[in-house]
């Protein structure tokens, strides 16, 4: 059985893939922006860039991620700054 983990971030998303693009070698396959969800998607104007979804391989395994809607991220105890590439805090 193949498990896909799905990162959810606070907004750092896409920093944080392309920090995993240049330090581990991943491919971005995938960046979907909330701008191109429905119209009627209740998102901030300034969470519109912000990924929705997207989609990298790691060598050769598959990790999806997004950024949490607005007032729904939860930071899992310890690895809050190791989501972002900057270490534990």
């Amino acid at each position: 059985m193949q498990v896909n983990p799905y990162l959810f971030y606070n907004g750092n998303c896409e920093e944080a893939l392309k920090y995993y693009q240049k330090v581990l070698g991943a491919r971005i396959e995938a960046m979907h922006p909330y701008e191109g969800g429905p119209a009627e998607m209740p998102i901030p104007p300034d969470w519109k860039k912000k990924l929705m979804h997207a989609r990298i391989t790691i060598d050769g395994e598959v990790l999806m991620a997004s950024d949490a809607a607005p007032g729904h991220f939860q930071a899992a105890a310890g690895l809050c700054g190791l989501a972002a590439g900057r270490g534990s805090r």
